[in-house]
């Protein structure tokens, strides 16, 4: 039987998360956690216990290693279920529905906040992509030791909850973040689509505008570079039709030695689809020295 993720997380009693904390934590030693390993973090008596991995294993919440000693790792559906489980605790979350978007690195849910207000939960699957091209997007990556996906995950989910906090002071083009766990970030619903899905809009200037704004803000005032902005990370947020800027794990700050090289970037990579779809044209490298200069970035 296939479980969906709040099938999955209603299926589990005490026993089946402290058995998956239990591996999560095992996984800083071991690529597979051994069951003698389990037996004595959750003092399971080793017939039950048994009994319980098969059912995870069952559920695609463990996998498991047989060979001279058996062993099991969390999956990624694993990893999520106790990242929904704690955001459940602290009291984030009261639901969580379907999937409503996959990307190259994540998977979104939407979910409803104890106060009946729609969230989206989104989970990193960094692994999907090659190691050397991940890299090559996230400078951070290579300045850190990571021992697998899952930790790579987790790192993405805490810079990206880092920025949007940062940013969600400064500027409204940003999701409103409410709280991150492991691999997960949970922030406010933005209803809307793709800039890349949008042909037309009521006031492209003013809409290049609100994103130069928010590329402006991350530099001056919170010392980072977005580093992958373009029509896909672009939001056009109903019913107003203002710019949201999502995707920011991959970040780097204004004194790293890429930044400037990553902010031309950016800006030209907005400015190419722009005039492309919009007709609307930008001096690039004015829009650059003014944001390196901290000057007024609007179009006008």
């Amino acid at each position: 039987m296939k479980y969906s993720l709040g099938e999955a997380y209603k299926s589990l009693d005490d026993d089946d998360k402290r058995i998956l904390l239990a591996v999560e934590s095992g996984l800083s030693s071991y690529l597979y956690v051994p069951v003698r390993v389990i037996a004595k973090k959750t003092r399971i008596p080793a017939k039950k216990l048994n009994e319980r991995l098969d059912n995870l294993v069952a559920k695609r919440l463990v996998s498991r290693r047989l060979g001279a000693e058996v062993g099991y790792t969390l999956t990624t559906f694993g990893l999520d279920v106790l990242a929904l489980e704690s955001l459940v605790n602290r009291g984030l979350i009261q639901a969580v529905g379907d999937r409503v978007n996959v990307g190259k690195e994540s998977d979104i849910y939407e979910a409803i906040s104890p106060s009946g207000s729609r969230l989206a939960l989104k989970f990193y699957r960094i692994g999907r992509t090659s190691f050397r091209q991940t890299a090559r997007l996230r400078p951070y990556i290579t300045e850190r030791e990571i021992h697998t996906w899952l930790d790579e995950s987790k790192l993405s989910a805490q810079r990206e909850f880092k920025a949007l906090v940062e940013l969600s002071r400064l500027t409204e083009y940003v999701p409103k973040p409410v709280g991150y766990s492991r691999h997960a970030v949970l922030i406010e619903y933005v209803e809307g689509q793709e800039l890349y899905r949008t042909k037309t809009l009521n006031d492209p200037k003013a809409f290049l505008d609100g994103i130069l704004q928010v590329i402006d803000v991350a530099y001056n005032k919170v010392g980072i570079v977005h580093g992958d902005l373009s029509e896909y990370n672009v939001i056009v947020a109903y019913p107003d039709e203002k710019p949201v800027i999502i995707d920011w794990p991959q970040y780097v700050y204004k004194d790293h030695p890429m930044a400037l090289r990553l902010l031309e970037r950016d800006v030209k990579y907005i400015a190419r689809y722009f005039e492309k779809t919009f007709k609307v044209k930008i001096d690039v490298d004015e829009v650059i020295k003014r944001i390196t200069t901290k000057e007024s970035v609007s179009t006008s």
